[in-house]
């Protein structure tokens, strides 16, 4: 059942402030020979959108966003949206259990997340076209239905529609030495692909609002902050301190108009000299100021601290870190991460829903109980569903038809569902949410306007988003 929306008081809203540098501008004035005034593009970047979901109170709602991703398709069938009436093909061995809001159920091997029902809202209308994983990821980490829904793409590319973090990271900037968009524990790269798969950076924004990818280890699941990568003209010896990477600054800025890499030189200078000046962030990856009991609680696996070490950035003050799933350690025949086409009961009881359903329960209770989910908005989500039918090898294979998302804090209502998947979950029976419309809400909560849009590479002016904030998703 969908929850109804009410109708909330609107209040004026101030645009955010822009924030050009040089670099820019010398880019922006190039572009007068393609016919699109400096006025027009600085208009493309500063709009205030008469939209009026952009004047409502729940715009700017969040101040920080964590987004779980469960890279594979995890099953809505057994996890979310059990289906226990339906022929046993349809409905798979798993039964529903009880969780701590009367009348709505989850799945079994999902004890934990039952008892933090009253925290998040379940969306079982998630849809869109894209079945295969890398377009799927693209579509969901952007919010823009990828060019090739159903066929592979080879890596990502520098005309990708950028990840939601690189939009608010280009809408919001940096703030006091903290980056706006961490990644953990890596950027996702896996066969047939040739490097990172597309939709996890920046795109056509350019690197200078890629994310700050924290790299962890499967077996230790340790974190160590990124390296800082300098061209190879310069070395590759580390910046050890502010005063002798002021002075490359100093050695540099002679040479910018001669250097044809120096979009890139800039940006990790300034990204270097800013993290050097964040003691804060630096410290959030030391998971050894956690108590023991604290860290048993999330997990001694990858993903479990990955999601504790993602609320140390969040308390640092980064306002969007992305965690996805990375399997700690080779899952066997049926498909890695959630992408079990054969087994899927096996997998799920074996490797998969037990750490899972022990790191998503803590980090929601943690943030929780540390008043974060006042001001932080929760996303746990996928690139798609499963098939309805299990399949000869015992599994489930791609569904993009149906997904199921959950979202929590910064007053979206927990202990409620909002749409409705058919008697098999194989499609939307009711309130549909595209990726479009999930990215905008995201965005619409983050504070970033309704109407932004940026120049690319070849000075079209691009929307971050195409979609319209659902209000039955933050009510």
């Amino acid at each position: 059942m969908s929850n109804p929306s009410s109708n909330p008081k609107i209040e004026p809203k101030q645009n955010a402030r822009l924030a050009m540098s040089r670099r820019t501008l010398l880019r922006l004035g190039a572009l007068g020979g393609m016919g699109l005034s400096l006025p027009q593009l600085l208009r493309a970047d500063t709009e205030v959108a008469s939209d009026p979901f952009d004047a409502m109170p729940s715009f700017g709602r969040a101040k920080r966003c964590l987004l779980v991703f469960l890279n594979g398709g995890p099953s809505q069938l057994d996890f979310w949206d059990m289906k226990p009436e339906a022929p046993a093909e349809i409905r798979g061995e798993l039964r529903p259990i009880p969780t701590n809001v009367a009348g709505i159920q989850i799945g079994e091997l999902l004890p934990r997340m039952a008892q933090q029902m009253d925290k998040f809202k379940i969306v079982r209308s998630v849809t869109h076209p894209c079945s295969v994983h890398t377009t799927g990821v693209y579509t969901m980490l952007t919010g823009t239905v990828h060019r090739t829904p159903n066929v592979d793409q080879t890596q990502a590319l520098p005309e990708d529609h950028p990840h939601l973090g690189a939009i608010y990271a280009r809408s919001k900037g940096w703030s006091n030495h903290v980056p706006p968009f961490v990644t953990l524990p890596t950027l996702f790269r896996a066969p047939p692909v040739t490097g990172i798969w597309s939709g996890q950076n920046a795109g056509f924004l350019g690197r200078r609002y890629d994310p700050f990818v924290v790299h962890g280890d499967k077996q230790t699941a340790t974190f160590t902050m990124p390296t800082i990568d300098l061209p190879q003209h310069m070395g590759d010896r580390r910046l050890e301190d502010r005063r002798s990477l002021l002075a490359q600054f100093d050695q540099q800025f002679a040479k910018t108009d001669q250097l044809a890499e120096w979009d890139n030189l800039d940006v990790t200078y300034e990204q270097a000299y800013q993290l050097l000046r964040s003691r804060n962030v630096a410290q959030a990856t030391d998971l050894h100021r956690e108590s023991e009991r604290t860290r048993d609680a999330y997990g001694r696996h990858l993903f479990g601290q990955g999601l504790l070490l993602a609320r140390r950035f969040l308390e640092a003050n980064v306002p969007l870190v992305t965690v996805y799933w990375i399997d700690p350690e080779p899952p066997g025949p049926g498909g890695g991460e959630f992408d079990s086409h054969g087994r899927i009961y096996h997998h799920l009881r074996e490797r998969l829903a037990a750490p899972t359903d022990r790191a998503l329960a803590a980090m929601i209770a943690d943030l929780s109980e540390r008043g974060m989910l006042d001001d932080t908005l929760v996303v746990v989500m996928s690139e798609f569903g499963r098939s309805p039918r299990i399949n000869a090898d015992a599994g489930r294979d791609h569904w993009p038809q149906v997904q199921s998302i959950l979202l929590a804090g910064v007053g979206i209502s927990g202990g409620t569902i909002y749409g409705a998947s058919d008697r098999h979950a194989a499609e939307v029976l009711s309130d549909p949410i595209t990726p479009p419309d999930l990215a905008q809400t995201i965005l619409h909560l983050l504070g970033v306007p309704s109407h932004s849009a940026w120049p690319d590479q070849s000075g079209r002016i691009i929307r971050a988003s195409h979609g319209t904030p659902v209000e039955g998703l933050f009510a």
